[in-house]
């Protein structure tokens, strides 16, 4: 019998936000709800499991690491997202590690089941495609800034990205929680000092607001017009 309460936090993820009742019913008797801690590592690279992950409350973060030890975050994963669906497909390793940011709900499922779920409904498998399109768009467009950007430039894209997903008042955007340096420097592929030194700049100039828990971009438009102005 499907679990009412599973069947209200499945319906939060996006991949399943439309499914009929009956479905999502059906869909609740397979996953398995798991807590993970803040800081606590969900999976390894290489890792050789299958199942794919729902986010139900939390973050989650996706890392990985160079031979000599840098670390590279890829992306940051809310409410109602998912990972771990690469292995699920092509059952091939872990490409990333991922841990928890902060103290997370997720919903896992071996990667039979998920499978069977997307043969047997075409929307599901739909959304997932175009949610895979959009992983690759943005991997791409890193890749690209990687080679053609200078680091202060990086630093400037990777904050127009936070403030898609920030709080808009009016002009400004508020990125909360905000990253820290040390994250945004593994997110473009730069070091802590040379973050700290641009978003110190940035301020300087009227163009952020910097804390500790938040950053506030002042004007939106402002800001995109600088950006536009540093890109290639």
């Amino acid at each position: 019998m499907a679990d009412p309460t599973i069947d209200a936090l499945l319906r939060q993820v996006g991949l399943f936000s439309s499914l009929p009742e009956e479905a999502l019913s059906a869909l609740s008797c397979q996953p398995k709800v798991q807590r993970f801690k803040e800081r606590q590592e969900i999976l390894t690279a290489d890792d050789n499991s299958t199942d794919v992950f729902f986010v139900l409350s939390g973050r989650i973060e996706v890392r990985n690491y160079s031979e000599n030890g840098r670390e590279f975050i890829y992306s940051t994963i809310g409410s109602g997202e998912i990972f771990g669906e690469f292995a699920a497909i092509d059952g091939r390793p872990r490409s990333a590690s991922v841990i928890a940011l902060e103290d997370s709900l997720v919903c896992r499922m071996n990667s039979s089941e998920f499978l069977s779920v997307l043969s047997s409904n075409f929307d599901i498998a739909l959304k997932l495609m175009r949610l895979l399109t959009s992983k690759l768009r943005t991997l791409t467009d890193r890749q690209l800034e990687l080679v053609a950007l200078t680091s202060r430039d990086r630093v400037l894209s990777e904050l127009a990205r936070l403030a898609d997903t920030g709080i808009k008042s009016g002009a400004s955007v508020t990125i909360r929680p905000a990253p820290t340096h040390y994250e945004i420097a593994a997110r473009v592929g730069s070091h802590r000092e040379a973050v700290t030194k641009e978003l110190s700049r940035l301020e300087a100039l009227g163009y952020l607001r910097v804390s500790r828990k938040h950053i506030v971009i002042l004007d939106m438009a402002k800001f995109r017009d600088l950006l536009a102005v540093r890109s290639p």
